[in-house]
């Protein structure tokens, strides 16, 4: 089926066709989501081959996220790669978590001739070659904003924490750990540290090491048990996201603890699985459908205009389930 086929179908213009397939935000969700549908049900596939001859690319998308046995970044790949079945690309992963790993990546990307990259944004500086080369890179999330000429997705970490924190403190919790703490200027993380000032509270912070990736689980789950046995007084912990959050769970039960009588527990991005688990988490979710939307427009928009980026931020919600 065509374009022009679509459009007829839906009884709507070529033009509004060829737009709501590249995401653009001129056209309505509705319309946006009528066309894809049909063209995914129809077999539609952009002509790519004519597109990407001439500037010497594939069809391809490569994603550089640290690693998908981190349940948000499956969850999330797999979103992308949905949206982006109606324009005729293929997703390609290259994980990487070390600055040497990246750097890695950038190279065997750039060999594959992609037409895009979508990178999560904790380590920028090994991403320049990717704009130098002229492949449009979009930026996911990260600790801040960053200015390296590609457009960045950054999620509202901070006012979700803030709320959370103190809804906390509000229920009598004195002695709160954050587990996974990194960097004052990480938000979530920022958001923890502000709401305690301002309660005159001591900070908890547990960082975790960096490993290899094989024995992150371990090392988490050792770190966490190490300092519930030192700080007996813990009566809560909000952990930097769900796998943590897990992995935490069994540290507290291990140790003699109730959830939540004797620690509230919170994790961050509302992965499915802690929807079922027993008691079910607290956490906060990260909009991965809309996240993805915002994603794929901007990496259509930087390919059509290689100076065009944005930066866009989206809210998050809490999501409050029986462990605090």
């Amino acid at each position: 089926m065509t374009q022009r086929e679509l459009a007829r179908t839906l009884n709507i213009t070529q033009a509004a066709v060829s737009m709501a397939l590249k995401g653009s935000p001129r056209i309505s969700p509705e319309v946006r989501d009528s066309v894809r549908r049909l063209a995914k049900h129809s077999g539609y596939r952009l002509n790519l081959a004519g597109q990407m001859l001439p500037r010497n690319r594939s069809n391809v998308i490569g994603t550089i996220f640290p690693r998908l046995t981190n349940l948000y970044y499956a969850e999330l790949f797999q979103e992308i790669q949905q949206q982006l079945q109606p324009h005729g690309y293929i997703l390609s992963l290259t994980p990487a978590e070390t600055e040497e790993e990246l750097r890695r990546a950038v190279e065997i990307l750039k060999q594959m001739h992609v037409a895009g990259v979508i990178s999560s944004a904790y380590q920028t500086e090994p991403l320049r070659p990717f704009r130098e080369a002229g492949i449009a890179l979009v930026l996911c999330g990260g600790y801040k904003r960053v200015e390296i000429g590609a457009s960045q997705i950054l999620p509202d970490y901070h006012q979700p924490i803030l709320t959370l924190t103190r809804r906390l403190i509000a229920g009598g919790r004195r002695h709160i750990a954050f587990f996974g703490a990194d960097t004052p200027e990480e938000q979530r993380y920022s958001a923890y540290l502000a709401i305690l000032r301002e309660a005159g509270l001591a900070p908890m912070p547990i960082p975790l090491e960096h490993p290899a990736p094989s024995q992150y689980m371990d090392s988490a789950f050792a770190t966490i048990r190490h300092h519930l046995e030192k700080h007996p007084e813990t009566d809560a912990v909000i952990a930097h996201h769900d796998e943590l959050a897990l992995v935490a769970k069994r540290a507290i039960l291990q140790t003699g603890r109730t959830i939540p009588q004797d620690v509230a527990l919170t994790g961050f991005d509302n992965i499915s699985l802690g929807r079922y688990i027993t008691p079910s988490l607290t956490t906060v979710e990260q909009p991965k459908k809309e996240i993805a939307q915002a994603i794929i427009h901007e990496l259509l928009e930087s390919m059509r205009d290689p100076d065009h980026r944005e930066f866009i931020s989206l809210p998050c919600r809490l999501v409050i389930r029986e462990s605090i």
